[in-house]
């Protein structure tokens, strides 16, 4: 009976056990993640108490040395956002990644000073120093008119030689594919950076059968700068790419976001502020030739006072902050105060109430109408795109950079400024198509959503969104107000409207025959006088917007 018994355990270690050896064990895969950095060099807040890339720097080297098969990338939009970027163009923050991350996408804002610029930068040429190190992909940029489009020349083909389609890391036994997409939405864009971009949906299809199927790669990211509508449902829907690490929405995920393919899909904030840490396992099937990613932990790490910031870069970002207070055009834009702010003036509303009119959204378009009247031009009223406001401003002291951070897009080359406002002739069917226009995204984006001043007006996001602006419109006609007044409905009958230069570019897309004035003065000015004047900043939301949706 000893006998049998010791026949009948072979024989179960023979069937059984044999198979599972022969299934490789699963890995874990820990992938580190953060996007919409946006030039914030240094510490934000109160005190300094918050982000900072000596912070961040000190977070990515502790968590590669806690864990093996370590990844980090950047999802985009490094460039553009403070002194730091207007000075240095984006250039030492790069080369300070490269140390960093295994790779970076790029975001739309890597594209603000044109193509041109983005290859002196990259290959160090406009710095005048050594070329970047740090992986730069992104695939659905058209290499053949990069290569032979005589407006591209002769950048176009040293461009082409730098940014990749995607990258192949094998760490640990696993074999990453990783690709990268950039959005494509006009108002992004100049018309010769827009020429060189195809769908990014397209290009995520051909790159999931290359890395998955031709290459062979056991776990497929894309690095999305598309936006978290997009990547959700647009993105998500494809099928093959395990991992979405998204940019562009500014969005902290607490937890990740499961598509309809089965796609992992996470965001990692802005202005530095978290650090996403995504840890996956990788099972290698069961002898049935399947494979999978499946969620094991993920952790938004905040960078913080908390963290010591790393000592290797203490000495170069003083030099860098020294060379910005030096620069006559700035002067001591960290130090010199512009004013006190009562409490947080945030970019953003309370979602619970119908107020769209963010505290930001009234202190800009109202220095704009302060501004500009100032200067001596007539105008009615003020309009600003939502997207075009960035970071808000903290509690407490109030200084150049803040205000930077607040409206830091455009670049002037002689003034190291941003955009200009223009006054631009429009009258009351204008404005009204140009609002209608602004909120046919919501409640998916609120970028376009018109912020103003001396001009007050409701919609229904419960409309359905009509891009091609045909009724039923969102826009109640009969609620706009231009100071309190019901408007003037001659249509040949002009008000005078102060906005930034690119919502004119945009309007006038929509309108060719529209007009404008430029006015010769610069957004952070005009926002960093009327702060001052101020002395003690307590805007609110007002009601200046509503969404009167149920």
């Amino acid at each position: 009976m000893v006998k049998r018994f010791l026949r009948l355990s072979v024989l179960l270690f023979l069937v059984f056990g044999t198979s599972v050896l022969s299934a490789p064990p699963d890995k874990v895969l820990t992938i580190l993640h953060t996007s919409d950095t946006h030039s914030a060099l240094f510490p934000l807040g109160p005190q300094d108490k918050l982000g900072g890339i000596a912070r961040m720097s000190t977070l990515v080297k502790m968590l590669r040395a806690k864990n093996e098969n370590v990844l980090a990338f950047h999802s985009g939009d490094a460039f553009v956002g403070s002194f730091e970027f207007n000075k240095y163009l984006g250039y030492p923050e790069l080369k300070i990644m490269e140390g960093l991350y295994d790779g970076m996408e790029l975001g739309n804002h890597e594209f603000d000073l044109g193509l041109d610029a983005l290859t002196g930068v990259l290959t160090g040429v406009l710095p005048g120093k050594a070329p970047v190190g740090l992986p730069i992909i992104c695939a659905n940029i058209d290499e053949a008119k990069l290569l032979a489009g005589l407006d591209y020349q002769p950048y176009g083909p040293v461009l082409a030689s730098i940014i990749e389609p995607n990258m192949i890391k094998e760490i640990g036994g696993i074999k990453v594919g990783i690709f990268g997409l950039v959005n494509t939405d006009p108002p992004n864009y100049s018309e010769s950076v827009l020429g060189v971009l195809t769908d990014p949906f397209a290009a995520a299809a051909a790159q999931v059968n290359e890395l998955k199927v031709n290459q062979e790669c056991d776990v497929i990211i894309c690095l999305s700068h598309l936006g978290t509508v997009a990547d959700k449902m647009g993105l998500g829907a494809i099928p093959g790419i395990d991992i979405i690490l998204g940019g562009h929405s500014h969005d902290s995920f607490t937890e990740p976001f499961t598509a309809s393919s089965g796609a992992i899909i996470v965001e990692g904030g802005e202005y530095g502020l978290f650090l996403g840490e995504l840890k996956v396992k990788v099972n290698s099937g069961n002898g049935n030739g399947t494979s999978g990613v499946e969620v094991i932990e993920y952790k938004p790490h905040q960078v913080n006072w908390r963290i010591r910031k790393d000592p290797h870069l203490l000495q170069p970002l003083a030099r860098l902050r020294v060379g910005i207070v030096q620069d006559p055009r700035f002067g001591p834009v960290y130090t010199r105060h512009v004013a006190q702010a009562l409490w947080d003036i945030e970019g953003k509303w309370d979602p619970s109430l119908q107020f769209r009119d963010s505290p930001l959204g009234n202190l800009v378009t109202d220095a704009y109408i302060a501004g500009v009247k100032k200067a001596g031009f007539e105008v009615d009223a003020a309009l600003e795109a939502t997207g075009y406001i960035a970071h808000k401003i903290y509690k407490g002291k109030v200084v150049g950079n803040d205000i930077m951070r607040v409206v830091p897009y455009g670049y002037d080359q002689a003034t190291g400024l941003g955009f200009k406002v223009v006054i631009a002739e429009l009258s009351i069917y204008q404005i009204a198509a140009g609002l209608e226009y602004s909120v046919q995204y919501i409640p998916d984006a609120y970028d376009l959503l018109m912020q103003t001043s001396g001009l007050t007006y409701s919609y229904d996001s419960d409309i359905a969104a009509n891009p091609a602006l045909f009724p039923p419109f969102r826009v109640d006609f009969s609620s706009i107000r231009v100071n309190g007044q019901v408007p003037n409905p001659d249509p040949n009958f002009k008000y005078k409207i102060a906005l930034n230069e690119q919502v004119f570019n945009v309007l006038k897309g929509l309108d060719p025959s529209i007009t404008a004035t430029d006015t010769g003065l610069f957004v952070y000015r005009l926002v960093r006088d009327y702060a001052h004047k101020m002395n003690h900043l307590s805007s609110i939301s007002e009601g200046r917007i509503l969404d009167i949706a149920d």
